[in-house]
C-alpha cells in the first residue's frame, strides 16, 4: 500500500536527501513590506487610527520567497524572474546572494515596476494590504527572454518549480516551453498555478494549490467529498499530470493520484495553517524538494503538511529549516493513523 512508505523513518529518510538537491525556480518575484504603526487616538477627519511610524521590513516574497525556504533546506537554488529598475528591484536583488540563491537569471525591465506589496500593521494587527504593479502578462518577447535563461539550466537540475503568483512573469508560452525543456531532459516540474493560467500547467509532472484555486480553474464548488472527488479527478485529466495536492485550510491537505484519493487532515488540529505570510511556499518547497530528494507523492504530502504547520509557528522574518522538519517529523504517526485513502474507482 501507498501509505506503509510514510513512516518516520521513511520520511526521516527523504529529508536527508535534501542537502544539495538543484532547483530552479521560474516564476513572479515580489518584495512584500511590512510597515508598522502605533496607533494613538482616532483620526479627527475621518473614523480611522491615526498613529506614529514605528518601522518596515522588507521581504522577498512569491518566488523570490520560496527560493528562500528552498536555500533555507539546503538546495542549491537558481531563479529565474523579473524585478522593475527601480529601489525595490535593486533591493531584492542584493538579497539573493544573503539566502545562496544564484541570480543570473533575473532580469530587470524597464517597462514594469518590481511587484510591491505593503501591509500595514497597526498594533500588530493587519489593518490594510496595499499593491503596487503591473498584474498583465508579460509580452511575448519578454517571456522569450525568461525562456533563455532558464532553458540552459534545466539539464542541470534535479527539480524546476514553477511558481504563478499572477503578476505576469508567468505565461502560457514560458510554462510550455519549461515544460517541453523538463521533458526532454527527464526532469521533474512542480507547478503552483494562481488563478489566472491555471489549466496552462498542462504537462507538469506535479501540481501544488489551494481549494479556491481548483475551484476557479474547474468551475466546480467543493459541496461535499464526492465534489472534491470530481473536481481533483477533472484537473488530473485536464493537465495530465501524475499527482495534484491541494491545500485545504482547516480541512488539511489532499492529494489526487490516478488510483487514489488521499486525505491528509491537519496536524496539529484544525486551524488555518495557510493564510500566515510564508506558509504556502514552505509547504511548496517542501513538496517539490521531496520529490526531487526520491520521495513518492504521498511522502512529499506529509512532509508538506508537516512544513506547514512548522512554518506557521515561525516569525515572518524567519525560514524553515531541516532541523525544524525533522523534529517535527519525528511525532507523526497519530497524523499517519488518521490519513484517509479511497480508491478513484469504486
Amino acid at each position: 500500500m501507498p501509505l506503509d512508505t510514510v513512516d518516520k523513518e521513511k520520511l526521516t529518510a527523504v529529508l536527508r536527501q535534501f542537502q544539495g538537491r538543484r532547483v530552479l525556480v521560474v516564476g513572479d518575484l515580489l518584495v512584500s513590506r511590512f510597515v508598522e504603526v502605533a496607533a494613538r487616538k482616532l483620526a479627527r477627519e475621518a473614523p480611522v487610527p491615526a498613529g506614529d511610524f514605528v518601522g518596515q521590513t522588507l521581504l522577498p516574497g512569491g518566488a523570490a520567497n520560496l527560493s528562500r525556504e528552498l536555500a533555507s533546506l539546503g538546495a542549491s537554488v537558481s531563479l529565474v524572474g523579473l524585478v522593475g529598475s527601480d529601489e525595490y528591484g535593486s533591493w531584492l536583488k542584493s538579497e539573493f546572494g544573503k539566502y545562496g540563491v544564484s541570480s543570473k537569471g533575473v532580469l530587470t525591465d524597464a517597462a514594469r515596476p518590481t511587484s510591491l506589496r505593503t501591509w500595514y500593521m497597526v498594533n500588530g494587527y493587519h489593518a490594510l494590504r496595499v499593491d503596487k504593479e503591473d498584474r498583465r502578462d508579460v509580452p511575448l518577447p519578454t517571456s522569450k527572454k525568461l525562456l533563455a535563461e532558464a532553458e540552459p539550466l534545466i539539464k542541470d537540475v534535479d527539480c524546476v518549480m514553477l511558481s504563478d503568483y499572477d503578476r505576469g512573469a508567468i505565461t502560457s508560452y514560458l510554462i510550455g516551453g519549461i515544460v517541453a525543456a523538463a521533458r526532454a531532459a527527464g526532469k521533474i516540474v512542480v507547478g503552483q498555478p494562481k488563478m489566472h493560467h491555471y489549466l496552462d500547467f498542462s504537462g507538469v509532472s506535479y501540481v501544488k494549490s489551494n481549494l479556491e484555486e481548483a475551484e476557479h480553474a474547474t468551475g466546480m464548488a467543493m459541496v461535499n467529498e464526492t465534489s472534491l472527488r470530481n473536481m481533483g479527478v477533472n484537473l488530473l485529466s485536464r493537465i495530465e499530470c501524475k499527482a495534484i495536492l491541494i491545500t485545504r485550510g482547516e480541512q488539511g491537505v489532499t492529494l489526487f493520484d490516478k488510483d487514489y484519493v488521499t486525505l491528509f487532515p491537519p496536524i496539529g488540529g484544525k486551524k488555518n495553517l495557510f493564510s500566515k505570510v510564508g506558509v504556502r511556499d514552505a509547504m511548496t518547497g517542501v513538496f517539490g524538494l521531496a520529490l526531487a530528494s526520491g520521495g513518492n507523492p504521498y511522502q512529499a504530502s506529509v512532509l508538506s503538511n508537516v512544513a506547514g504547520e512548522a512554518r506557521s509557528d515561525l516569525p515572518r522574518i524567519a525560514s524553515l529549516s531541516l532541523h525544524d522538519l525533522e523534529t517535527r517529523t519525528q511525532g507523526v504517526e497519530d497524523f499517519v493513523r488518521r490519513i484517509v485513502q479511497v480508491p478513484v474507482r469504486r
